[in-house]
């Protein structure tokens, strides 16, 4: 192999290891890091709000509540503007029974992402 060769594969090289560290903010989604009642808990009692924190900001586009009286309705919605942390307040005390929150939002770096979790209140 001539220099030349080697020239041109070192500066391919560089090229593309800059790129990949130009980039790499790209490639972060913003993620749940904590859910109000926590994913799978089983309560003694009702929870007064419901919320979602995220590692980094997302607008949430939809957020569903259903429970065993079908869907809850939400004095405080928490679709708004980018923010890390989103709390909905239900309308009424959320009687007895397994619940599913179901969300979907818009990270920012574009990406469409949805999630959900479930919890339960004990009679």
């Amino acid at each position: 192999m001539g220099i030349e060769s080697n020239v041109f594969r070192a500066a391919l090289l560089a090229a593309t290891v800059s790129l990949l560290l130009a980039s790499s903010p790209l490639w972060a989604h913003a993620h749940v890091s904590t859910t109000q009642p926590e994913a799978g808990a089983i309560l003694e009692q009702a929870p007064e709000q419901l919320e979602l924190q995220f590692d980094s900001p997302i607008r949430i586009t939809q957020f569903d509540v259903t429970g065993p009286e079908g869907l809850v309705e939400l004095s405080e919605d928490p679709i708004s503007a980018s923010a890390e942390r989103h709390v909905a307040v239900p309308v009424d005390t959320l009687a007895p029974g397994d619940y599913e929150v179901v969300w979907r939002g818009i990270a920012e770096d574009g990406h469409a992402m949805s999630g959900g979790y479930r919890f339960a209140i004990q009679d």
